[in-house]
């Protein structure tokens, strides 16, 4: 059964949302808190917002993975693109033709062996039993939006929730899991997953657990299941409290610092 606080949005019309202003999202939150003046340049449309094979890549994978092959056939088409006459082989991703061919699409396009990889990092994560048991009962990308949390509208979108785990959040990770925890520090998942946590809380009462399940992108496509400790994200979610309190006051002063004002000591070699 939806919960009722999920709503039905799709994502283009999110990040839409999230482009805009018109709500905050865990990914605005961590660009403002690493540097306000590159956010203010990216929400007033002065500075082009970054795509790259690599997200285009971990979209594909969240969709194969978690919303079926219904959502999948209507967002993604797999092709190698049109053929070169000359060689008998697909054009070149750089080549004038490939990328006359991708405008003309209303799907994404993922490559045959993009979509041999996708498909095998499924199937390790479905036949991962902890993996499998958190995403066996839920929903995939369910938006939850509040129009008063900090002071400011937010929404966040969960890659998968389970009424009796809590949040599941899917992530690509490199070539070898060992290396996921500092990888999760890296990019910063804790605050991210904390917002989820917190919003998803300030809806329901309730205050879920957070998992992680993470799986390679190379062979042979280890999945792997992790859980945040409550301390971290409790830790995480006062700083992005935090965060929020600066950014309305920027907003209010229309200031926009780089975070580096002021001269840094190097102290070591």
């Amino acid at each position: 059964m939806k919960e009722p606080y999920f709503i039905d949005i799709p994502a283009k019309d999110y990040h839409a949302d999230a482009a805009s202003g018109r709500y905050l999202s865990s990914h605005n939150l961590k660009q403002f808190m690493a540097c306000p003046y590159t956010y203010s340049l990216l929400m007033t449309g002065k500075m082009k917002r970054p795509d790259s094979p690599a997200l285009a890549f971990g979209r594909a994978v969240h969709c194969y993975t978690l919303e079926g092959h219904d959502a999948w056939h209507r967002d993604f088409l797999v092709t190698d693109g049109p053929i070169n006459e000359r060689t008998g082989q697909p054009y070149g991703r750089t080549s004038q033709k490939f990328q006359d061919f991708i405008a003309k699409q209303s799907k994404e396009v993922v490559s045959c062996k993009e979509f041999e990889m996708i498909e095998q990092m499924a199937e390790s994560v479905w036949t991962h039993p902890d993996a499998k048991q958190l995403l066996e009962h839920g929903e995939a990308e369910g938006t939850i939006r509040v129009e008063d949390f900090c002071g400011l509208p937010v929404q966040v979108r969960i890659d998968w929730f389970n009424p009796e785990f809590g949040i599941v959040d899917l992530k690509t990770s490199g070539d070898d899991l060992t290396w996921f925890p500092g990888e999760a520090h890296k990019y910063g998942y804790a605050y991210q997953l904390a917002l989820y946590r917190a919003v998803l809380e300030k809806v329901s009462g309730k205050k879920y657990p957070v998992y992680i399940v993470a799986v390679e992108k190379s062979q042979p496509y280890r999945a792997a299941t992790f859980k945040y400790a409550e301390e971290v994200l409790d830790q995480a979610e006062a700083e992005n409290e935090k965060a929020i309190a600066e950014l309305i006051q920027c907003r209010e002063r229309n200031e926009w610092h780089t975070r580096f004002r002021e001269t840094r000591l190097i102290d070591h070699i």
